[in-house]
């Protein structure tokens, strides 16, 4: 991202230093937020994450398969 924009690279940094700190912060209180949730919450997010993460999957096929058939149509 820093090659495309090189004028916002301090911006670029602020973002993956926040993103950086954000899930060492989650990491290290795994285990209070098991202890919370208990064994069912922790289920339940486990599978509303892969949920979500099958949604973006999804997405992402949809947007290669758009892109390619887009190819397709624009050469001669």
């Amino acid at each position: 991202m820093a090659s495309r924009d090189p004028s916002r690279i301090a911006g670029w940094f602020v973002a993956l230093s926040a993103a950086m700190a954000v899930t060492t912060i989650v990491l290290l209180a795994g285990n209070q937020v098991q202890r919370v949730l208990g064994e069912r919450g922790v289920r339940a997010l486990e599978r509303l994450m892969g949920l979500v993460l099958t949604a973006i999957a999804v997405q992402m096929l949809l947007n290669g398969v758009a892109d390619f058939v887009r190819q397709l149509s624009a050469s001669p």
